[in-house]
């Protein structure tokens, strides 16, 4: 209802103006232009820019003999805080918890407006300005136990070192039935998933390993062919370990 009085009011106040003739400026067409720019003036300050505007403040207006009328405001919007992911192994697969629920930014922006005898406001944005940057929300999201929660519970000193010693090496597997195998181990344990093959000389038997892909691991053994950075995975089943094959993978020692 409101925005229908004001598109009327600038309806009328602009065919005021424009019934005067070009060149005659005399008394009446200083009133009409009075009178144009008062309800122009009205019409601007009272119609709604945009729902999330704050503040906004008419900084100019300006009309012209083709029934075009504008106005300019300066706005001041909120922008919404960005939300940060964090994966944690504390929180159940699914669960999700805010660790800061952040705060909403400020921009400044230089908008015209136009109307033409009535018609359609048009809005376009002349200039931008960020005020109050917003600070983010933080998100924790669940993603139950993993190997992660052990390296979660050895602290970031030790996470660093682990990560700096990290190894790159090719992978291949093999199982507790291969020729020539008894199924017992270098260090005293049966062959199979989680116990490793590895060249102590790089990786000392008995070190505690975690291998994406592959899981927590201890190196239990050597071959003959296992040397340098080389790792045989051990897998329970040999279609296991045909369906590993051979692979390059990042080797932690923890």
């Amino acid at each position: 209802m409101r925005l229908a009085v004001y598109r009327s009011l600038l309806r009328v106040a602009s065919s005021a103006y424009l019934r005067d003739e070009p060149g005659k400026k005399g008394t009446s067409f200083l009133l009409r232009r009075a009178f144009c720019a008062t309800f122009v003036l009205i019409g601007s300050l009272g119609y709604p820019a945009s729902a999330s505007a704050q503040n906004s403040a008419v900084t100019s207006i300006r009309w012209q003999n083709d029934g075009v009328v504008s106005w300019e405001r300066l706005e001041h919007h909120s922008i919404a805080p960005p939300t940060i992911h964090r994966l944690t192994p504390a929180l159940p697969p699914g669960g999700s918890k805010y660790l800061a629920h952040g705060a909403p930014g400020v921009v400044e922006m230089s908008v015209r407006y136009s109307q033409r005898d009535g018609g359609p406001v048009r809005r376009q944005v002349l200039a931008t300005m960020v005020l109050v940057h917003p600070h983010p929300r933080i998100l924790a999201v669940g993603v139950g136990y993993s190997p992660l929660t052990q390296f979660e519970s050895i602290g970031i000193a030790r996470l660093a070192a682990i990560a700096h010693g990290a190894l790159t090496m090719v992978a291949t597997a093999y199982t507790a039935q291969c020729s020539g195998c008894d199924g017992m181990t270098a260090i005293g344990r049966r062959a199979g998933y989680g116990i490793v093959a590895v060249d102590p000389r790089v990786i000392p038997l008995g070190t505690r390993l975690y291998i994406p892909g592959y899981g927590s691991a201890i190196a239990g053994d050597t071959g003959g062919a296992i040397v340098g950075n080389r790792i045989d995975l051990g897998f329970n089943t040999l279609r296991d370990a045909l369906m590993f094959g051979r692979r390059s993978v990042t080797v932690y020692k923890i």
